[in-house]
């Protein structure tokens, strides 16, 4: 049985932030108005993070493809705890579940969500529960050992995303949150006392005359902590 490479799945993931890199840095050299360019900023987060949504979906499926025991633990646990009076005489009695020790793609898949959707997560600290729950310890050290500024660089992508998604009251609270974090200070990510409300401008500008755009960093970041995890 072939199995999945995580190797691949961090190599696409790049070849598409290349991608989006490529296309944004093209744009912007063509465009005059500020309006135009802070809305293609936008879009370029917007594009990044859904790159983001389905890489770490699929990263997470190639590693429990590659070792499911811990895995067929979570699916053991499950069955548990799902168990409750009769059902659980009866299974305790008469019944025995055996995993097998490598399940195929389409298993698995089918055992996370029948409706095959993505496997999403709204903040780093649940992709490391998701982790956590799925994951050998071998396969899940380079997600739960990131610093925080790592950690924090994606909730704030995370929340950057929803708000442009909805523009409303909630979205731009949360977002300014996540941007207000003590650890995204060193990545020139972290807002100023006023908060973010024409999130294009922001995500453009610099934030001292050395840095990149806060756009690029963002690009810069991801690549970073995909090949490390």
């Amino acid at each position: 049985m072939r199995k999945i490479d995580p190797v691949n799945v961090k190599q696409d993931f790049a070849a598409g932030l290349a991608d989006v890199w490529g296309f944004y840095a093209a744009a912007y050299a063509g465009l005059e108005s500020e309006g135009h360019r802070s809305t293609l900023v936008e879009s370029t987060l917007l594009s990044a993070a859904v790159l983001w949504e389905g890489f770490v979906s699929d990263l997470l499926l190639a590693y429990v493809n590659r070792d499911s025991t811990r895995f067929a633990e979570h699916l053991e646990q499950a069955l548990q705890v799902a168990l409750d009076g009769k059902p659980r005489r009866v299974f305790d009695a008469y019944a025995t579940l055996s995993i097998p020790a490598h399940l195929r793609k389409t298993a698995i898949l089918q055992l996370i969500d029948p409706r095959g959707r993505n496997l999403t997560f709204s903040t780093y600290a649940e992709f490391v529960e998701g982790a956590e729950r799925f994951l050998v310890p071998a396969h899940r050290a380079g997600i739960t050992g990131r610093p925080e500024a790592e950690r924090r660089t994606v909730d704030a992508l995370i929340a950057l995303r929803n708000h442009i998604a909805h523009r409303s009251r909630q979205s731009a609270d949360a977002m300014n949150q996540a941007l207000d974090q003590p650890a995204l200070h060193p990545t020139g990510l972290r807002r100023g006392a006023h908060k973010v409300s024409n999130v294009g401008a922001w995500l453009k500008a610099r934030p001292n005359p050395g840095a990149f755009p806060r756009i690029e960093t963002f690009l810069l970041q991801l690549g970073a902590i995909a090949g490390a995890i």
